[in-house]
């Protein structure tokens, strides 16, 4: 069990991605950077690097520009993760606040719900 977007959370969240063949399949002509992270906690925020629907890296967020951004807090991210909420309606309500393009977001936004459904899967410390 990890921690939650902790640097082993987020590499076993990459596992669980590029496991998903229909994932990385929806996602075939989508690259970009995503960064994740906690609001109001001072835990070091997490990225993905995705290229071509697969995570080439996974680990604590350098400095730097990101394509996406998602955070919440906790109590909301466990809530997402565990399916007491769908991210549609979670970004609805802006309990899941996102930066980065709408366009793209949009554009993907059947596979990205699944992305974040996936959370769900890894086994995790909510503490």
């Amino acid at each position: 069990m990890a921690k939650f977007l902790s640097e082993e959370w987020i590499k076993e969240y990459a596992k669980i991605w590029n496991n998903n063949e229909d994932l990385k399949n929806d996602l075939k002509k989508f690259s970009a950077t995503i960064k994740y992270y906690i609001e109001g906690e001072s835990q070091p925020p997490v990225y993905i690097k995705v290229e071509k629907g697969e995570v080439v890296e996974a680990g604590l967020a350098p400095e730097g520009k990101y394509n996406f951004e998602m955070w919440a807090t906790k109590d909301n991210w466990k809530t997402l993760a565990t399916g007491g909420m769908g991210p549609k309606a979670a970004m609805l309500t802006k309990k899941l606040n996102f930066k980065g393009s709408m366009i793209t977001a949009m554009k993907f936004m059947a596979p990205f719900e699944k992305s974040l459904k996936l959370m769900g899967e890894v086994p995790t410390t909510w503490d």
